[in-house]
């Protein structure tokens, strides 16, 4: 709810029931089987996004990844007798339950009991040496503190955010969008110099969603529409300025 809203929060309730709508005494595996396009095409998203969403389930540990599967353990270990009146259900449930939380085999890969050891353990020996809730890196990191430090500027009163969540949008825009450090600096600097943008754009979440739009205003407009001398003044801090430079040069 917090990173993805209601949005993010109705996919993993979608993806739960189409999981659990499959589970049958010819089908116990706990695999989605339909694959981001299918559920963008049904929920109204896109793809990228899906995917996106997706990922993150699987890095807080809501979903399990192996080879491109995804599959819902969790949903498995919660199995109960009471749940279910029809024979054969209660005593898969029963097999489920002795083979202490994993699968009964069957023809499918996927359902071997090795193999899910297998995408067991390393979730479990991973997750000690979790140290931040995100997969961003130093220089993500860097990005959005320094970032913050230009729309304080701008809006002196800015609350403090949680870094980590702008951290990782920044990762984001890296990983899926596809964009590099550079290429974001120099719209989110274009926009923080105009004087209709830099109001605008006060977050990496806003940098995302006006990044094409904005580099379509540089390419047509060039240099940005100019501030308030004020913030023009301020702007000029040279600790600001040498940051600028130093994440041009990455």
């Amino acid at each position: 709810m917090l990173d993805y809203g209601l949005e993010g929060y109705g996919l993993y309730w979608y993806c739960i029931e189409l999981i659990a709508g499959k589970v049958d005494k010819e089908n116990i595996t706990f695999e989605l089987e339909h694959d981001a396009r299918i559920i963008a095409r049904n929920v109204g998203s896109t793809p990228q996004k899906v995917e996106e969403m997706m990922r993150y389930f699987v890095d807080i540990g809501l979903f399990e990844n192996s080879q491109g599967v995804i599959t819902c353990l969790k949903l498995a270990r919660r199995l109960d007798k009471s749940m279910t009146s029809n024979p054969q259900m209660r005593e898969i449930i029963d097999k489920f339950k002795s083979h202490d939380g994993v699968m009964t085999p069957s023809e499918k890969p996927m359902q071997d009991k090795t193999r899910l050891d297998q995408i067991k353990e390393p979730l479990v020996e991973a997750e000690p040496q979790r140290t931040k809730k995100h997969k961003f890196s130093d220089e993500d990191m860097r990005f959005a503190e320094e970032m913050l430090k230009r729309i304080k500027i701008i809006n002196p009163a800015t609350k403090q955010p949680s870094m980590e969540s702008w951290a990782n949008t920044i990762r984001l825009m890296r990983e899926i969008d596809g964009r590099t450090h550079k290429e974001m600096w120099a719209a989110f600097d274009w926009a923080n110099r105009d004087s209709f943008w830099c109001t605008n754009i006060l977050s990496p979440t806003k940098l995302r969603k006006q990044y094409e739009k904005l580099v379509v205003r540089m390419s047509n407009m060039g240099q940005p529409s100019q501030k308030p001398k004020q913030e023009t003044v301020q702007y000029a801090q040279p600790d600001i300025e040498k940051a600028m430079q130093e994440l041009n040069d990455l």
